[in-house]
């Protein structure tokens, strides 16, 4: 494998890929929430370190006011390296997530643990390291993670332990994960026995790639967190799992349903025209590509729009905001969710793009209490005042296409209609009421209202 699609999933401990740090660092979770005893929330600070030993890597669980309870871990899988990197260790014959996440951006570990499932409180400040038989069973990653970052993956739960136990074909995201099952194309080299993504229809391109880039849980076994028996073709992925959503899951989304977390892709396509014109993943995005940190992207990004928004593009160029330098997926996939926790260096990374490529405008996004498109380029009163001049100039346009389809229908034929029509059009089929340039937009409709006019 080659790329972002490598980097992102689980591969075998290998020094070379770890790019986070173990050197014998030292971390202390403060406040971190878990179950006592009675069932009743309480906080924690504990504190784990990490280690490295030649080629071995791996993290102690401290219990300081009883060093007896420290548990050690070594580290067994590698997950990500191109903006987080975490991992699974190995706790007896299972393997769990571990508590810490490196931040790439930042060259730190968050401030906060990926999870809490590592410790139980006993009264004390710090609580006390789980023993391995006392490791929740339903949160292995055989049970939350490895379904979406192995290939050929399928689970069931281990009878003497009640734990989940996963069976896959290989680490990573492999060839099978999008072109299906292969042996039969392997032994006839026959192109119908084998899954080409770009022949299946939109429903069935798009259901590839949700069934790992969503948050669900599976409707038949509710402690697993991806589907089941899933295979490129397949379009019952909703009858698999049931997708979470603002109402069932309140921190991975904003008020309106767009997505405040990554890997939520398929959430936000919903939301999107480009969707209802069978427009799909693969159209923008190509798996086999080997460009790190573009998104595997089939061509830079803004020429990607252009291949389709072609009035669109030309409406804009020119504009106050492209001479800036703002391109389209700036505003219409802004970075309104975040994948990154905090670190001791950023307090928050709004770090993943939207993809319901709607934009979210400063007004509606202080109504909602979420991340407004324009954030990254302005803030408090600047972006404000911002906001309310482009709905005050959408206004005015929308009266003035109004004023002018009014006058051109009387017309109802002629010369004058006609050359009047092709700038009106310019302006609607733009669909931004002015948005993308609001200046060269009235500039057309007053040109258009002038020759309805003239006698």
């Amino acid at each position: 494998m080659e790329g972002d699609v490598a980097r992102k999933h689980a591969r075998d401990f290998n020094p070379v890929i770890v790019t986070a740090d173990f050197n014998n660092v030292e971390i202390t979770y403060k406040d971190v929430e878990i179950e006592g005893a009675d069932k009743k929330k309480v906080k924690v600070s504990p504190t784990i370190k990490l280690n490295r030993e030649g080629d071995v890597f791996s993290f102690t669980l401290i219990d300081k006011d009883n060093p007896a309870n420290n548990q050690t871990y070594k580290i067994a899988y590698v997950f990500g390296g191109n903006w987080n990197q975490h991992f699974e260790a190995q706790v007896g014959s299972a393997y769990y997530p571990t508590p810490m996440r490196w931040i790439v951006e930042d060259g730190q570990w968050t401030a906060k643990p990926f999870n809490d499932i590592w410790w139980v409180a006993d009264g004390t400040p710090d609580g006390r390291p789980k023993k391995p038989e006392e490791m929740p069973k339903a949160k292995t990653g055989d049970a939350t993670c490895d379904g979406c970052h192995t290939t050929g993956f399928n689970a069931a739960k281990d009878k003497e332990s009640g734990r989940w136990v996963g069976r896959k074909v290989e680490l990573g995201i492999g060839c099978e994960s999008c072109h299906g099952p292969g042996s039969k194309h392997a032994a006839t080299k026959g192109k119908s026995d084998i899954v080409n993504p770009a022949r299946l229809n939109a429903v069935q391109q798009d259901q590839l790639c949700g069934q790992c880039h969503s948050r669900v849980t599976n409707r038949q076994e509710k402690e697993l967190s991806y589907p089941l028996g899933f295979v490129p073709g397949n379009v019952d992925l909703e009858q698999r799992v049931k997708f979470w959503t603002y109402s069932s899951n309140r921190k991975n989304f904003w008020a309106n349903g767009y997505s405040s977390k990554n890997r939520q892709q398929y959430h936000d396509v919903q939301f999107s025209g480009h969707t209802k014109a069978g427009v799909t993943c693969i159209t923008c995005h190509d798996a086999h590509s080997p460009r790190k940190g573009y998104a595997q992207l089939r061509l830079e990004k803004g020429k990607l729009c252009l291949q389709c928004h072609k009035t669109s593009a030309e409406m804009y160029k020119d504009s106050t905001m492209a001479q800036a330098g703002v391109g389209c997926t700036d505003c219409h996939m802004a970075r309104i969710a975040n994948r990154s926790d905090a670190t001791q260096k950023n307090k928050s990374h709004w770090d993943a793009s939207s993809h319901t490529f709607a934009v979210v405008m400063p007004q509606a996004a202080d109504k909602l209490k979420m991340k407004s498109s324009c954030d990254a380029c302005h803030e408090g009163a600047d972006k404000a005042a911002k906001g309310s001049a482009v709905a005050q100039q959408q206004a005015e346009i929308k009266k003035k296409i109004a004023e002018l389809e009014t006058a051109i229908a009387a017309a109802k034929k002629g010369k004058k209609a006609k050359e009047a029509g092709k700038l009106l059009a310019a302006v609607k089929d733009d669909r931004s009421f002015g948005a993308h340039n609001p200046q060269k937009a009235m500039a057309l409709l007053d040109k258009a209202l002038k020759i309805m006019a003239k006698k």
